[in-house]
């Protein structure tokens, strides 16, 4: 049996306990009454996204761009944030660092690239107009991650 055998094996695992966790906890927070759930802000949840890709299967092998969303889809600026802020989610085992910009929607490049570490928030963009259209482009070495877990707020 390979390594990459038991590595996705290990994952699937790592996913099902997820998946049961999270369907545990959605029932019992229909059950219990909390308080009121107030609006999120900058940097607290609830966050206005959560971009993530994962290769699985490894098929690809590189460094790979990502726009998430996936054209003709585009995300849109908010008045909770006035700027574009990404975390990496990840866990350093199967979704690692990446680099991420701001497509903003009609042009053809990003704004500039930043590097954003497990565990991290990094601005991708600041003082953003209200109700801007936007994507996030994402860059990952493929051929050493599974892909990239994210959260963010704008």
């Amino acid at each position: 049996m390979s390594t990459r055998s038991s590595a996705r094996t290990h994952h699937w695992l790592i996913r099902l306990a997820a998946i049961a966790v999270t369907l545990l906890s959605t029932t019992a927070g229909l059950v219990v009454t909390s308080a009121p759930a107030q609006a999120g802000g900058c940097r607290v949840a609830p966050y206005s996204g959560y971009p993530n890709y994962s290769d699985l299967y490894m098929l690809y092998d590189g460094v790979e761009i990502i726009s998430q969303p996936q054209y003709p889809k585009y995300l849109t600026t908010t008045s909770q944030c006035s700027d574009i802020q990404i975390r990496n989610t990840g866990d350093n085992d199967y979704y690692g660092p990446f680099d991420a910009c701001i497509n903003f929607y009609g042009r053809a490049t990003c704004n500039y690239w930043t590097h954003v570490p497990v565990g991290q928030w990094r601005n991708l963009a600041t003082n953003v107009k209200d109700g801007t259209k936007f994507y996030i482009w994402i860059r990952i070495d493929l051929g050493r991650w599974y892909g990239f877990k994210a959260a963010g707020d704008w």
